[in-house]
């Protein structure tokens, strides 16, 4: 009995500790969202802002979507050191790396930042997209104690704040946020193309009817092959949206225009 008891212990020390870790990497999220974000309007981030002002994002946009700009090669670390944050919790958020040589680096720099939150709010992970050519274009988060991100949709908990009686799923933050600057506010994204039957169970929960608006390429159609099945195993009432004249979401709805959309 007392093994047993013992082994209880045990397991609950650990559970809590996980759980202690967790509010702390949460924490850690918050914090750099709001880093990232302040990031966006400092003089020296011209990079970032000729990007969106290309991108014809407003600032109503920005601030809802809380997006930011990811600095210089462990500027994040520094910030997050000062604020009192332990390097366990720093490096569980997936935030910043250790390199062989011991040093801290962000793993984001000089990316536009898309903070990813749950249903409920809180930021459990970032994607960053690059302003060049370069690759790879976008960065996103590794799967750690708060984000597994096929159990998310990211602009589910924005959608939330307005009717969902419908939802369209798309492919990428952009088509998200693009849509709902322009009054489409019921539209959310898988992250990563593939849909899984927990985001199909997200959905179904959220709304009663699901249109799929994947891009047109080779990609999006096996996406949304598999997102059928996905839901129409779960019952759901689902369509699929077909667009011609644009590569995508984001693309149609700047040529031509929400109501045209």
């Amino acid at each position: 009995r007392r093994h047993i008891r013992n082994e209880w212990e045990q397991r609950n020390t650990i559970d809590s500790a996980k759980e202690e870790l967790k509010a702390k990497v949460l924490k850690v999220n918050e914090f750099t969202a709001q880093y990232y974000h302040e990031n966006l309007y400092k003089p020296e981030s011209k990079i970032v802002q000729e990007y969106i002002k290309k991108r014809k994002l407003s600032n109503e946009t920005l601030k809802s979507f809380r997006l930011g700009f990811s600095g210089r090669f462990d500027e994040l670390y520094h910030a997050l050191k000062k604020e009192g944050f332990q390097d366990a919790e720093i490096l569980e958020s997936g935030l910043v790396n250790r390199n062989d040589n011991g040093r801290y680096i962000d793993r984001y720099r000089n990316r536009l930042m898309f903070p990813i939150c749950d249903a409920r709010g809180r930021v459990i992970a970032f994607g960053g997209r690059v302003l060049d050519d370069s690759k790879p274009k976008y960065i996103n988060s590794p799967e750690n104690l708060v984000y597994s991100k096929g159990r998310h949709l990211f602009g589910l908990y924005n959608a939330k704040k307005h009717d969902t009686k419908k939802i369209l799923i798309v492919e990428g933050y952009m088509d998200v946020i693009s849509l709902h600057q322009r009054g489409i506010t019921n539209v959310v994204a898988s992250l990563g193309t593939a849909m899984t039957e927990a985001q199909g169970r997200l959905l179904r929960r959220s709304s009663e009817q699901i249109i799929l608006g994947y891009d047109a390429d080779g990609a999006g159609q096996e996406a949304i092959v598999r997102g059928l099945d996905i839901l129409r195993n779960l019952g759901c009432d689902v369509r699929v949206l077909q667009i011609s004249g644009a590569k995508d979401p984001d693309e149609y709805v700047i040529k031509y225009g929400p109501e045209r959309f």
